[in-house]
């Protein structure tokens, strides 16, 4: 099999890795895997701007833009931690060809890519997962959040069953060593993935009651169909999708509704989907805090007034104060999907910062002249114009009309135009949905 491009650079950055370790002056190999490390840093930023521009330069409602979000929720859904060990010089690999290409069709199908990446088995610990050397991090992980659900009916039996299965599932070796014994199952690869047949239990599982005969690395294809066929699997995925797409409280019924839609399809995601997107355009505005991820994408799209957005570097560091950045949580939960985890005092302090600096770096987004971000006697005045300008725009007008008599009069007391647009930013109307 051809390996992607970015299969490529992760193999590049292990080998990179091999070499720093291998260096035997203790200030050297200091000096190495600080540049590795930062080539881990430089990969996920990119990776970052690149999932940044998409959220921003679709249309809003479009399906590019659709996709864009159902991307970043998979990967939140599937979450792994940039930081640990190559998991971030994976990342593009994991987004881009296990995630993206599989939002809308079969769970299995999704569910066997993520399982199976090297992103996912480094940071839950399946590399080192090996018979008479069990580890259940990712198998426990896998009913619990990426499938079942917390309520949905395994045991401890059943754990220990999948990490058996998973057995085996890891990483291409960096320095190929000879084999004593034939396999006894054919051995698999895919860019920096490898099933090795050797560090497999061979017997059969026992999974939800059901016996997954042996067969190598096509126990978790069975397996992943087999999960995607049950009905807490259905309950957990239409439940975590419509909060994520309708807010904290979606209409009566809609979730049991998407759930019986994807059990009729045999898991499939576009089946819980004609359920939930027309749904969501249905919805009026409601009351669920926007996640700040969200949130400062629709801010930066709302002062947009057509342009297009150019320069995304800003909105990676405010990610990180307001408590979400991307690729940045180190549980494998993910982050809350719901508002309500969003609401301390001191996040929404954040919120009024962020607003301020998005309207004074309005020339530096939307690649305007640079010198509107730069100190001189022009500048104020400049800043105002722009300002003044973008507060009659017809996003922010249309805005403006939705706002309460409370926010209405917040605004009217605002020292200036750009105070006036980052009290907007921070109304009540526009932070909810």
């Amino acid at each position: 099999m051809t390996r992607a491009p970015d299969a490529d650079s992760l193999r590049a950055w292990r080998e990179q890795q091999l070499a720093a370790n291998a260096v035997t002056d203790p200030q050297a190999r200091r000096s190495a895997l600080q540049a590795l490390q930062a080539r881990r840093r430089e990969i996920t930023d990119e990776l970052g701007r690149s999932m940044l521009s998409r959220l921003l330069s679709a249309p809003a409602g479009s399906l590019a833009a659709r996709d864009a979000w159902l991307a970043w929720f998979w990967f939140n859904h599937f979450n792994v931690f940039w930081a640990k060990d190559l998991v971030g010089a994976a990342l593009p690999d994991y987004l881009d060809e296990a995630i993206a290409p599989r939002i809308r069709g079969s769970f299995a199908d999704l569910l066997e890519a993520v399982v199976s990446h090297p992103a996912m088995l480094v940071y839950l610990d399946n590399a080192r997962n090996a018979v008479g050397q069990l580890n259940e991090n990712l198998a426990r992980e896998l009913l619990e959040l990426h499938t079942l659900g917390v309520d949905g009916g395994y045991t401890q039996a059943d754990v220990q069953a999948v990490a058996r299965l998973l057995t085996g599932f890891g990483l291409r070796p960096m320095r190929e060593r000879i084999a004593s014994l034939a396999p006894p199952y054919p051995m698999r690869e895919r860019g920096e993935f490898r099933f090795d047949p050797r560090r497999h239990d061979p017997h059969d599982k026992l999974v939800l009651g059901r016996r997954i005969a042996s067969a190598g690395y096509d126990e978790l294809p069975a397996l992943c169909d087999w999960l995607g066929r049950q009905p807490s699997t259905a309950r957990h995925l239409a439940r975590r999708l419509a909060r994520f797409l309708l807010g904290d409280a979606p209409p009566a019924g809609l979730e049991a509704d998407a759930s019986q839609a994807f059990i009729a399809s045999g898991g499939r995601i576009d089946a819980m989907l004609a359920v939930l997107e027309p749904a969501a355009v249905a919805a009026p505005p409601g009351d669920t805090l926007k996640l700040p991820l969200r949130w400062l994408v629709d801010a930066v799209g709302l002062l947009a007034d057509g342009r297009p957005v150019v320069d995304v570097a800003p909105l990676q560091p405010w990610l990180i104060r307001l408590g979400q950045p991307l690729f940045g949580r180190g549980t494998p939960d993910g982050y809350p999907l719901s508002g309500a985890d969003w609401t301390s005092s001191a996040q929404l302090v954040q919120r009024f910062q962020v607003a301020r600096e998005l309207v004074a770096l309005q020339g530096r987004i939307h690649g305007e002249d640079p010198a509107a971000n730069e100190p001189s006697m022009a500048g104020p005045r400049r800043d105002a114009s722009t300002a003044a300008r973008l507060l009659e725009s017809a996003p922010v007008r249309a805005m403006r009309e939705r706002l309460g008599a409370s926010s209405r009069g917040v605004l009217a007391s605002a020292a200036s135009p750009a105070e006036a647009l980052a009290l907007l930013l921070v109304s009540p109307e526009f932070m909810t949905r």
